[in-house]
């Protein structure tokens, strides 16, 4: 009989999750509130089913079961959702995140505790409730700015930063509405170069295939809101550099008990005290990190890992080191707010061998918002070469090229131009 895996989500998000354990010989066992979601369509087994109505997950995975379908595991990538994750694995007895790693994982002021504790360096933080207690923390801290967010959300929702004592009011308003919980924190911006790390840990190893030098130097464009504008691979840094974040990421998963699965790490190298950490998730990364940029790059697909040791597998580490070292790099597109009437030279680009990749979120007809948040970006593209100019090149190709006409008036998507265009 096949076993299956079960995915929570059937989103773009999930698709590789999805495609990657049938290849490895699975059947695959999907749900996802959105009846439209194109991983349902693309599942052995699939139902239109919110996952995060746990019972009714669980519900579904035992009609299954009952009718002779072996499901046998649970995972994601793209969504945190460590909690519901713990859950489903708990009730069926197969391998997940414990509730406690899970906790620790998708509340960010717990997590921090947790760090602190632990001895981890990591950014002055604290939980606010009202304006004044953010201006007494800065006051304390002596920093020039200061990052507000929900404890609760991902994807850079609900985030902004502080760098003005008349945006307090504002800032603590905005990251409420987002707020599942009603807690708000607050933390010293850290200045530096950042990264992003995706870990896997399992008996008592922990190894770090997933590494990118992370796209920050436009974020002025979009102040007070944060945005990344997409990574690098292979890292720019040293290998002693590399090594010491490597090991900061690993006992940082560590420490909210993170032994079986994915580690994500979010990393600042601060010039005057070394790396530290932002933040950590107990699942794999959404976008293009580990379902393009880290197997382009480096030949390693760790999806496959995740997914072996969540079907309760004794995976092969050795599988993890990387046997090519390739360029990679994705950005995406940040056009002004309006009407998209049409978008100009995609497929001229699509059409070009170092494009491996070119998306767009958004069709003609539609309305672009203001982009305040990593899911409202417009589109996305990966190009890969054989060093950083050639990539740079290629970036700006495509920049150049792709062009929105929005509400009759040509716009490029880059980010530099993001507050001219606005």
């Amino acid at each position: 009989m096949t076993r299956s895996l079960l995915v929570l989500g059937a989103g773009s998000d999930q698709l590789f999750m999805i495609h990657t354990a049938s290849e490895m010989g699975y059947e695959t066992v999907a749900v996802d509130a959105n009846p439209s979601a194109p991983g349902l369509a693309q599942a052995t087994y699939s139902s239109s089913i919110d996952f995060s109505r746990v019972q009714e997950v669980i519900s579904y995975v035992q009609y299954l079961k009952d009718r002779g379908v072996d499901v046998s595991g649970v995972s994601t990538m793209g969504s945190d959702v460590p909690h519901l994750v713990s859950k489903v694995a708990s009730h069926f007895g197969w391998v997940g995140p414990s509730s406690e790693s899970a906790r620790l994982a998708t509340d960010k002021m717990k997590m921090k505790e947790r760090f602190q504790n632990a001895g981890i360096p990591i950014p002055a933080f604290a939980q606010v409730e009202k304006p004044s207690n953010i201006l007494e923390c800065w006051e304390e801290w002596g920093c020039r700015s200061l990052v507000i967010k929900p404890t609760d959300k991902a994807g850079s929702r609900g985030v902004r930063m502080i760098s003005d004592p008349d945006q307090v009011g504002d800032a603590l308003h905005y990251a409420r509405s987002f707020s599942g919980n009603g807690q708000i924190m607050i933390e010293e911006f850290v200045a530096g170069n950042q990264y992003s790390t995706e870990s896997i840990l399992f008996k008592g190893r922990a190894i770090t295939p997933g590494f990118a030098d992370r796209v920050y130097k436009d974020m002025q464009s979009f102040h007070p809101n944060i945005m990344e504008n997409g990574g690098w691979i292979p890292s720019e840094l040293s290998p002693e550099m590399h090594r010491s974040i490597c090991e900061l990421v690993e006992g940082a998963a560590g420490a909210i008990g993170i032994d079986r699965g994915p580690a994500k790490g979010d990393v600042v190298l601060c010039p005057e005290r070394g790396p530290v950490i932002i933040e950590m998730a107990a699942r794999l990364s959404g976008g293009d990190f580990c379902e393009s940029l880290v197997p382009l790059g480096t030949g390693v697909n760790y999806v496959r890992t995740v997914i072996e040791i969540a079907m309760g597998g004794d995976p092969d580490l050795e599988l993890l080191k990387p046997t090519r070292n390739v360029t990679v790099a994705n950005r995406y597109f940040f056009p002004p707010p309006g009407r998209l009437e049409r978008v100009l030279g995609v497929e001229e680009c699509r059409s070009l061998e170092n494009v491996v990749k070119l998306e767009m979120a958004y069709k003609p007809g539609d309305r672009i918002p203001v982009m305040t948040n990593h899911g409202q970006r417009a589109g996305v593209f990966i190009v890969t070469a054989q060093n950083r100019d050639g990539a740079k090149k290629m970036i700006d190709y495509v920049y150049d090229k792709v062009t929105f006409i929005i509400d009759g008036v040509e716009k490029t998507g880059r980010p530099e131009a993001y507050r001219f265009t606005s």
